[in-house]
């Protein structure tokens, strides 16, 4: 037992190699927000089947025009609906490469916001999405960050609690908040020490960029994670 704590106690803090970083955090992104959506995307194809069998028996007895007319309604809403959520899983699997450059973070988050819209649909989601100056950070980093911060705001909000996104400037720093409505940590400050977890894994990546990530506790009752972003004061002056 002794020799497990100690063990934990020296991981804990360690630095993930940027690159080992971002692809762990890639595909785990990708594999929760597959999880997330896999029953709403069986039930989809579901209805996309039981629909195209009823529209092969109508075109066989050729009758019931009205009834054929909703069945293909219905089922290419259920295949625009699954290719929707399989097309964002495949968005967030997709290798990004990039560079450190200065960033519209409103952008980012839009991005981050538009892959997961099935998951986030069953919540309050609260905007402050101010106009900031540019940030500098790498985009694909960046983006992969965010929706690992939101989806686990998401598995910790309950359906229909309050999740927050914040975006705002404060001297030579650009700041995205997180905030969820999940129970209260004890101690919210070390949550990013954990080997291996989420968080852990997007405050290597966050350094690796040239931010920085710190956990506390946010105005819904649970969590709020801030992102720290750099501004690119050329950019700015120019």
């Amino acid at each position: 037992m002794s020799v497990a704590r100690n063990t934990a106690t020296q991981e804990i803090g360690r630095e993930l190699p940027v690159a080992d970083a971002a692809e762990v955090q890639r595909f785990a992104n990708a594999g929760r927000l597959a999880a997330s959506v896999s029953h709403d995307l069986l039930s989809a194809l579901g209805v996309a089947q039981t629909d195209i069998g009823f529209l092969c028996d109508l075109v066989e007895h050729l009758d019931g025009k009205r009834d054929m007319r909703e069945a293909a309604e219905d089922a290419r809403t259920a295949i625009s609906r699954a290719v929707s959520r399989i097309a964002a899983v495949l968005s967030l699997a997709r290798p990004r490469r990039g560079e450190i450059a200065a960033l519209d973070a409103r952008e980012v988050i839009g991005a981050a916001l538009f892959d997961l819209d099935a998951r986030l649909a069953g919540y309050e989601m609260f905007y402050d999405l101010q106009q900031v100056p540019p940030a500098r950070a790498e985009r694909g980093a960046l983006l992969q960050t965010i929706v690992s911060l939101l989806l686990d705001a998401a598995d910790a909000t309950p359906q229909r609690g309050r999740i927050g996104i914040t975006l705002r400037a404060h001297a030579e720093m650009v700041s995205i908040l997180i905030d969820d409505e999940g129970p209260s940590p004890l101690s919210p400050e070390m949550l990013a020490e954990w080997p291996n977890s989420p968080l852990w894994i997007c405050r290597n990546v966050m350094r690796a960029i040239g931010g920085e990530l710190v956990v506390g506790l946010g105005p819904f009752g649970g969590r709020r994670v801030t992102l720290q972003l750099s501004t690119d004061l050329t950019d700015s002056c120019a």
